[in-house]
């Protein structure tokens, strides 16, 4: 598929929070293709147990994680993005909002079937997937238990000054609440 020059690949997640096993992503991107672009999805959704921080907090995080970790930045791209709720429109509504890209990284079923009729789809090279995992790192956070271990220094520092501990678990009591009134 041309050279490595001429590719640029794309990673799509939310990011809650950037982890460790999106770093090696970005370095596996960035092995296969000059640019990388990091599309920074569920953008409107934020303030919840399974999307506790707003997008300009993830893009930060990415930001901070990515330069702290000698990635040169000038090779990658990052950009929020709203929902498509229509699956049928998802790739035309995320290729119109994205500069061009070649090739997509990732592991979801529904994102490769969707995408891959219109370009290629690789996978991305997991590390400890289990531990590497969103859902897993907040219920840590949630649960008192460590995490610093799964997210880059830099991650771990920003949760802290922007107090992602208290509204992670401040989250999880009110949606407990929530639910005990109004059920699921």
């Amino acid at each position: 598929m041309g050279n490595k020059a001429d590719l640029r690949g794309t990673a799509i997640g939310r990011f809650q929070p950037f982890h460790n096993g999106h770093l090696v992503l970005i370095k596996q991107i960035l092995e296969d293709c000059s640019e990388a672009l990091i599309v920074v999805g569920s953008a409107q959704l934020n303030y919840t147990m399974a999307n506790p921080f707003t997008a300009g907090e993830r893009v930060f995080m990415i930001h901070k994680a990515l330069k702290d970790g000698g990635f040169d930045l000038s090779k990658i791209l990052i950009i929020p993005l709203v929902d498509e709720e229509n699956n049928a429109k998802w790739f035309s509504a995320l290729a119109s909002m994205l500069p061009p890209f070649n090739i997509l990284y990732s592991g979801n079923h529904l994102v490769i079937s969707l995408a891959s009729q219109h370009l290629e789809v690789r996978p991305p090279r997991f590390e400890r997937r289990k531990e590497f995992n969103g859902s897993y790192i907040r219920n840590r956070i949630l649960n008192g238990q460590k995490w610093s271990d799964l997210v880059s220094r830099s991650v771990f520092e920003i949760i802290n000054i922007i107090d992602g501990v208290n509204r992670v678990k401040t989250l999880a009591k009110y949606e407990l609440e929530r639910t005990k009134l109004y059920g699921s």
